[in-house]
């Protein structure tokens, strides 16, 4: 039997709270420019290089085998997708989540398409046993690898794996297997621009690079670019506007528009 959710409107001073602390890790991205390591796909490499760039992170692209290692040693985080599964992107992800680990950075997994076929489904998961710090994905490829169409399915892989599961999509839901946020900002636009959710999976890696606190940071950045969306989309003409804007809203985005616009909601399980 699956469970029930229903979600609630969080305390004012809740809401306020993850505005401002997502408005610092802002300002503190800005200043410490983190270097964020990232092996994602093909259509994802500009747009993910583009998002980080904004908010003053500093992004790494290279798959390179030979050098793979002494890039990540070198990294505040690690992002990772397996978007366009090549012979080269599958070479390079092993030895760089092993150096993550070795040097204790956090590292995020998107597993994109793994509902799409067993065997990429299968890889996911055996990148869940090297203990990602956050999954970012939808809820279909979490569903796949959870092995459930349970409405519950990311509650369930946060609990089976420990890591801070993040399902985006028309709302952006973040667990930890106990506690569960909502983020109700964003515009459905969003969903017409290439990459959107996996440059949101190295932007997720970004905020850790700052904040170790996993939940906390998963929240703040989806916040961030939630809200950057939906005041970008109210500027855009369509897709191709919505591109540019979101980077130039991103860049300046403050405390104050966060705490105008932040709307979270509180998930929680009900008897049926």
């Amino acid at each position: 039997m699956s469970a029930v959710f229903k979600v609630f409107d969080i305390e004012s001073q809740s809401n306020l709270d993850y505005a401002r602390s997502c408005a610092t890790m802002l300002e503190t991205i800005s200043q410490q420019k983190p270097r964020v390591q990232c092996i994602t796909n093909t259509v994802a490499m500009d747009f993910t290089s583009d998002i980080l760039l904004a908010v003053g992170a500093r992004p790494s692209l290279t798959m390179g085998i030979d050098e793979i290692r002494e890039f990540v040693a070198s990294c505040d985080a690690l992002s990772i997708n397996i978007g366009t599964l090549d012979a080269i992107r599958k070479a390079a992800i092993t030895p760089a989540i092993e150096t993550a680990l070795d040097y204790h950075r956090p590292w995020v997994l998107d597993p994109v398409s793994a509902h799409a076929s067993e065997k990429r489904c299968e890889y996911a998961r055996e990148l869940l046993e090297l203990k990602p710090t956050v999954i970012r994905g939808n809820i279909a490829e979490i569903k796949a690898l959870v092995g459930t169409d349970k409405p519950e399915a990311a509650w369930m892989l946060a609990e089976q794996t420990g890591a801070v599961v993040a399902q985006t999509g028309e709302a952006d839901i973040v667990t930890d297997g106990k506690k569960a946020l909502m983020i109700a900002n964003g515009d459905q636009m969003q969903t017409r621009v290439s990459a959107m959710g996996c440059a949101a999976t190295a932007f997720v890696a970004t905020f850790l690079a700052v904040n170790r606190r996993g939940f906390d940071a998963t929240v703040q950045a989806l916040l961030a670019l939630a809200v950057a969306g939906e005041i970008a989309a109210a500027k855009s003409q369509g897709p191709g506007s919505l591109h540019m804007h979101i980077l130039d809203t991103l860049y300046g985005l403050d405390k104050q528009t966060l705490e105008q616009r932040a709307h979270l909601l509180k998930c929680e399980e009900v008897e049926a």
